[in-house]
């Protein structure tokens, strides 16, 4: 890895993403905790159409930045994580997501921050939380910065590209006509992988289970199981990108999960090019699963290390990790020549 690639864009997600979130996270529960005993006993925590509908003690004004504060933590480590994986393998791999997931600490810190303290601000010194105001119009203003300071977190930090690895054509195994040949294998998100998409998932159903707790009391019955749906759906999306067989014979190249779904066939006539490159999951594809890259490449990428690259003949190119991608790779071409040579 060159120390040159990777001494602008970190050091930017750092203060960007990690030391300005922290510090307006602070800075609000420090405001916080010197308001409260300003603060009526219970606090407001919900408005409705009606005002105020949802109460709880003063202590859950805490809740929101301490919930920023674990989703920037998430997103540093991701990002951190992965740059020091492809740091051990000798790439320099600094991706578009994690300058988005920089920007997005920032936005989602300044948000959440500033509500909470808003949130406490609007009832100092009321003689009942029942009094406070409609907050409505801030929360709209407040969603605004959010968008201003995402947007200025994403051109505070460097433009880069990812780091191309070396792509290298297997030399093809020889198939004499009347011939088969074939080659089986499987892949599995790696370790990392597993570490990021289990702490997505209780993060989405921590936030579904704490909003139907709250639902008796809050009356948002609607919003509880509509979030409750979304994450159970995207746990059963996730699920199916867990592991994945690879197939290579005459027939092409097919990839398909173990629950049967996604799955995708390539024809042996519709492969232009055949090689093997270095992979970086969250770096070129920005995260482990069925993915699309900046590069207009889509890949099922589980792991970092060796992966199988397909050309078409309409240009679109297909990656695939797994293990042992150079055998695999040597039969398709290998089927390929022979079949280009009739």
């Amino acid at each position: 890895m060159t120390d040159r690639y990777l001494r602008r864009p970190v050091p930017a997600f750092v203060f960007v993403g990690v030391v300005v979130p922290s510090a307006l996270l602070v800075v609000a529960t420090a405001t916080i905790a010197a308001w409260l005993p300003r603060l009526p006993d219970p606090v407001a925590m919900h408005w409705g159409e009606s005002g105020v509908d949802g109460f709880g003690p003063r202590w859950t004004l805490f809740l929101t930045p301490l919930i920023a504060a674990g989703l920037v933590l998430l997103c540093t480590v991701v990002v951190l994580t992965s740059s020091r994986m492809q740091a051990r393998r000798g790439r320099a791999t600094w991706s578009p997501t994690a300058r988005f997931l920089g920007a997005v600490n920032l936005g989602t810190a300044g948000f959440l921050g500033g509500m909470s303290v808003l949130t406490a601000g609007v009832q100092l010194d009321l003689a009942g939380a029942a009094d406070s105001p409609d907050i409505l119009p801030w929360t709209i203003a407040g969603l605004g910065a959010l968008v201003l300071l995402a947007v200025l977190g994403w051109f505070l930090q460097p433009s880069t590209a990812v780091e191309p690895s070396d792509q290298t054509t297997p030399a093809p195994v020889r198939v004499f006509s009347g011939e088969r040949a074939a080659w089986l294998g499987s892949v599995s998100v790696s370790r990392t992988g597993s570490i990021v998409l289990g702490a997505l998932s209780t993060v989405l159903l921590a936030i579904a289970v704490l909003l139907l707790v709250r639902a008796p009391e809050d009356g948002a019955w609607g919003s509880a199981f509509a979030v409750l749906a979304i994450s159970l759906a995207m746990l059963v999306v996730m699920g199916s990108m867990l592991a994945f067989r690879v197939r290579v014979n005459q027939a092409g190249l097919r990839v398909r999960s173990l629950v049967g779904w996604p799955s995708i066939s390539i024809p042996l006539d519709e492969i232009a090019k055949v090689e093997v490159v270095e992979c970086d999951p969250f770096g070129e594809f920005g995260g482990w699963g069925w993915r699309l890259a900046t590069d207009g490449r889509r890949g099922v990428v589980l792991r970092a290390g060796p992966a199988l690259q397909i050309t078409r003949t309409k240009g679109t190119v297909f990656v695939v990790t797994v293990d042992g991608a150079e055998q695999a790779g040597a039969v398709l071409e290998g089927l390929r020549v022979a079949g280009a040579s009739g």
